[in-house]
């Protein structure tokens, strides 16, 4: 019996034990799948060799089973991430034209072509202007709704009879949907004049509200004269060689009175399109009105404001003839070089909120005589 018992020890069979770890899916703090432990067995238990006769035989001890799972492997380490593209640079067309103190309202306009408003026939199509249209060489007596986009109007008169309290003259936003030209609009070489409107009217008015290419252009006679304001994310916009002056005022500008920009930037964001730009070059622009807040003014009133270029401009009037603000956006990439500043009214220059001028160079007092009508250097406010 003793001679069984040893012989089935001796051939007894040990399983080994494994063991698994259920981990719920996704568990916080952890990252990528979960892959369940295996426990490993220890090593096999063995009887005695030769046991005595005289003394019972006992059992091996049993094997014993590890309970700590195998090392963690390393994760290896994960490739760098590919760097960014650079973002495109904003487009800035070359220039066309000379500097801004070189601009009067012989040059600009009709008048270089041999027109005048009085000797133009008279517009007659529709006030919410078709999307395609050339209007060339006519009298417009009414407001345009240039939303439609693709539109040029050249070598015409816009002299309004009448205008809505606080509404542009001219316009890439629809009046009745709000939506904003998708393609562009150009204005060029055309007089904009407010003289047939009431005091009232006129200075409640603004030439142009929007986006678009104007250049060459002769507006006066309006509260305000072009702002770039409801500019969508989309089209580029390029103000060159135009002449605003002869702005009106109307009441008391700290109470019920009016407000006076010659020209104005509201919004013009380049989230959308890094390469998008405002390019405002070689116009002259004077704030003559007594509510003058500026000749040029950059506000982010209506949204933020990217990608300015203001350059060759001669700017004069009263208030600030260059100003820039941070009001309900931020902005970015706005630059100022070679300008021409009267330093009158409150002074040449304005800044508050915000990072400032992105760079900032060859601005100078307006000095007529002297050698491109520089006079004492401008300091970056």
């Amino acid at each position: 019996m003793a001679a069984l018992l040893l012989t089935l020890l001796a051939t007894a069979v040990l399983v080994p034990l494994f063991a698994g770890t259920a981990v719920a899916p996704g568990q916080r703090g952890f990252d990528g799948g979960l892959v369940a432990g295996r426990q490993s067995p220890g090593p096999s238990g063995s009887p005695s060799a030769s046991p005595s006769p005289s003394v019972s035989p006992s059992p091996s001890p049993s094997p014993s089973v590890s309970t700590s799972p195998p090392p963690a492997q390393a994760a290896p380490a994960p490739a760098p991430a590919p760097a960014p593209a650079p973002a495109p640079a904003p487009q800035v067309p070359a220039a066309t034209s000379g500097p801004g103190w070189t601009v009067n309202a012989a040059n600009v306009g009709l008048r270089p072509h041999g027109l005048s408003c009085a000797g133009l026939p008279e517009y007659t199509g529709d006030w919410r202007v078709p999307a395609g249209t050339v209007i060339s060489g006519m009298l417009v007596t009414t407001a345009l709704d240039l939303s439609a986009g693709g539109i040029t109007v050249e070598r015409s008169c816009v002299q309004p009879r009448s205008a809505d309290r606080g509404m542009p003259v001219l316009t890439t936003t629809s009046n009745l949907t709000g939506a904003i030209a998708s393609s562009p609009v150009v204005i060029r070489d055309s007089e904009i004049d407010g003289s047939l409107l009431d005091r009232e009217s006129a200075a409640w008015a603004t030439a142009f509200v929007g986006v678009a290419n104007l250049t060459g252009n002769y507006v006066h006679g309006f509260g305000s004269g072009i702002a770039v304001m409801n500019a969508g994310s989309a089209l580029d916009a390029l103000i060159e060689r135009n002449y605003v002056t002869g702005l009106v005022a109307v009441g008391d500008p700290a109470a019920d009175g009016n407000h006076s920009d010659a020209f104005t930037v509201r919004d013009f964001t380049a989230e959308a399109r890094a390469d998008r730009s405002l390019v405002v070059r070689n116009n002259r622009f004077d704030c003559d009105s007594q509510n003058a807040t500026g000749a040029l003014f950059i506000q982010t009133y209506s949204g933020r404001i990217d990608n300015v270029l203001v350059e060759g401009n001669l700017l004069e009037g009263e208030g600030f003839q260059l100003a820039l603000e941070r009001t309900n956006e931020p902005y970015g990439n706005v630059r100022a070089r070679n300008n021409r500043l009267t330093g009158t009214g409150w002074g040449a220059t304005y800044m508050t909120g915000g990072p400032g001028w992105s760079q900032w160079s060859d601005n100078y007092l307006y000095a007529p005589g002297a050698g491109d009508a520089r006079g004492t250097a401008v300091a970056a406010p």
